[in-house]
């Protein structure tokens, strides 16, 4: 069955869009790469909560049996509430991804960088795991505790180049298009979450290559007044 999204006008993003004039009121090389990514990703975070909400993907009050759960919070009593999680956000936001943003997505230059790149673990580059799966893309430093158990985001470089070549099969696609967006996501989180040890949360050009992918993203969203309907299975 098919469900149909509408993706807000750019105006409910009010953030991102502000994110985007900030970047853009500066000089061509007058801001760090790493700089625009904090701003660009930023966009991103609001993008996901906007349309994450307007897909019923929000915060809810927690119950049992009907009645409010509540927790001690020092002296006072609250209400327990469920937050989405990060990947149910960014399920939403996928679902609204227009299939020409998909493709050029998956075709642009920067996408081959991560495809063919080796995740790095305190300063060592890391080729398998202890399942001896290949590894790509980039770390997950916040989820990663030791080189032979990483938490990795790939990119599935069978489907690329599967894609590349012709073999455009819609959950390919599809599996392509959530992998790119969850590899952006993680490059902001490692960056500015995941302190500055020697591994992939400080190589400059991680940022200088996911940028131009997140800028397609974020800016999608933002400068089309009115994108329309977009279809997922």
């Amino acid at each position: 069955m098919v469900a149909l999204y509408r993706t807000p006008p750019a105006w409910q993003f009010p953030l991102a869009s502000a994110m985007v004039r900030l970047v853009e009121h500066y000089p061509p090389g007058a801001m760090e790469p790493l700089e625009q990514y904090m701003c660009y990703w930023v966009g991103l975070k609001n993008i996901c909560v906007t349309i994450a909400n307007q897909q019923g993907c929000r915060a809810a009050l927690r119950t049992s049996d009907g009645e409010l759960q509540l927790e001690q919070v020092g002296r006072f009593r609250m209400p327990k509430v469920r937050v989405p999680r990060e990947r149910e956000r960014f399920e939403a936001v996928y679902r609204a991804f227009p299939p020409e943003l998909t493709e050029k997505l998956i075709l642009h230059r920067c996408t081959r960088f991560f495809v063919n790149r080796l995740p790095r673990f305190l300063g060592n580059e890391l080729t398998v795991d202890a399942r001896g799966q290949g590894l790509n893309g980039v770390m997950d430093i916040g989820r990663t505790v030791e080189a032979a158990n990483p938490v990795w985001c790939p990119v599935d470089q069978a489907l690329y180049y599967s894609y590349l070549g012709g073999d455009r099969t819609r959950d390919g696609t599809e599996t392509l298009g959530r992998e790119i967006l969850a590899l952006l996501d993680t490059i902001g989180e490692n960056r500015f979450h995941g302190g500055n040890r020697a591994d992939d949360a400080s190589i400059a050009h991680v940022v200088e290559r996911g940028l131009p992918l997140l800028k397609e993203v974020v800016n999608w969203f933002v400068n089309q007044p009115e994108n329309g309907v977009s279809a997922a299975g």
